[in-house]
């Protein structure tokens, strides 16, 4: 990639990589960590879109198809409850010291 030099330069690269501020409001607005993993995925397949080779293409495809099942969603969601588990348990054992 060539060095940004000029505003116009600056100006097109924030316009060009905008998208990711759109993800990333949809994200904050959003609660339920399935439909969070949603729009990662949705993110990831169009970071995936900006680069030359195809094989994350074909990658993150298969995720989020993964993702948008119901055995997706569960996935999602038994891995939230494991982490939510262990930052109580930490907090717990944090509270007996």
């Amino acid at each position: 990639m060539p060095p940004i030099t000029s505003i116009v330069d600056q100006i097109r690269l924030v316009n060009q990589w905008m998208p990711v501020l759109g993800f990333g409001q949809r994200w904050l607005a959003e609660h339920d960590p399935s439909k969070r993993s949603l729009i990662v995925a949705d993110l990831a397949e169009w970071l995936a879109s900006k680069t030359e080779t195809k094989l994350d293409d074909q990658f993150v495809d298969h995720i989020a198809a993964i993702l948008k099942t119901p055995e997706g969603e569960a996935l999602v969601r038994f891995v939230v409850s494991l982490g939510e588990a262990a930052a109580a348990a930490a907090a717990a054992a944090e509270g007996q010291r």
